[in-house]
């Protein structure tokens, strides 16, 4: 019996040993086996829009077949197309059609915001407002504050005209604004103010010492449908907030008349909400 137990415990380590190796070095042979009993049979790809979401991460990650791609690339997709690149006419033609436009509108609105450093361009038909495009400034200089003097780097506050259009100017294009304005010259002689300065433009690049710079692409947008509405039909607001959704009271001892022209930008800026 003694004898017995030696011979035991030897056949307990070989086996072991044993079973032990064919887990290292045949678990091509069990392991198909092991998933076929105890994970379940392999799923087959499925669109992403009937995926399963009951089943486990990892399996997701492994059949997850990505049909409907979108216009970016796509990391998990190699198949996904290239961002669309569309010409400045072609920019400018899905902005008026997303806006509701199969024709141009017979007026315009560009609404300058300072503190939110953007360019809302409104188009007008049958007394209804749309915005057709919004277009973030590329540099800003100045504060929030009327223009007062030459040199002051403001963008002005106010009113405006579009005078003349620019095709030759050395930031691409240019639409040059009507500042200063009536409103500016009369508060100027009232406190004894010369040399206002003028030159203010919206145009392209990335640069300002006082104009609107919106990038070259963008002007090129901005200055054809400008063009083909005409400049009588198109009116600049300039504003140093939004006060359609900001109330602010700006008050100025030095320059009492700031609260007579926030007032007027409130009442111009009021018809254009979106819907």
């Amino acid at each position: 019996m003694k004898n017995l137990i030696p011979h035991f415990l030897l056949f307990i380590a070989l086996l072991s040993l044993a079973i032990f190796a064919f887990y290292l070095f045949g678990k091509k042979i069990w392991h198909p086996y092991y998933e076929r009993c105890f994970i379940g049979q392999e799923v087959q790809p499925i669109p992403y829009e009937e995926k399963n979401t009951t089943l486990s991460t990892p399996i997701i990650e492994k059949v997850y077949i990505e049909k409907n791609c979108t216009q970016e690339p796509c990391p998990k997709c190699p198949t996904c197309p290239e961002p669309e690149k569309l010409t400045s006419q072609q920019e400018l033609f899905r902005h008026l059609a997303d806006g509701g436009f199969i024709r141009y509108p017979k007026k315009l609105t560009l609404i300058g915001l300072k503190h939110e450093k953007r360019l809302e361009i409104w188009g007008t038909d049958r007394s209804e407002q749309h915005l057709l495009a919004t277009y973030p400034f590329t540099a800003f200089s100045g504060i929030l504050s009327p223009k007062l003097k030459e040199g002051d780097r403001q963008i002005p506050e106010g009113i405006y005209r579009i005078d003349y259009l620019n095709p030759n100017s050395k930031f691409h294009l240019s639409m040059h604004l009507t500042y200063p304005n009536a409103f500016d010259k009369k508060m100027a002689k009232r406190e004894k103010r010369t040399h206002l300065g003028g030159e203010i433009m919206i145009h392209g690049s990335n640069r300002t010492i006082g104009c609107i710079p919106i990038g070259d692409d963008k002007i090129e947008e901005l200055y054809a449908l400008v063009k083909k509405v005409g400049l009588k039909n198109v009116k600049v607001i300039l504003s140093p907030v939004d006060f359609r959704v900001m109330t602010v009271k700006i008050k100025s001892n030095k320059h009492p008349w700031f609260e007579e022209l926030y007032k007027k930008i409130t009442k111009e800026m009021k018809p254009f909400i979106s819907k």
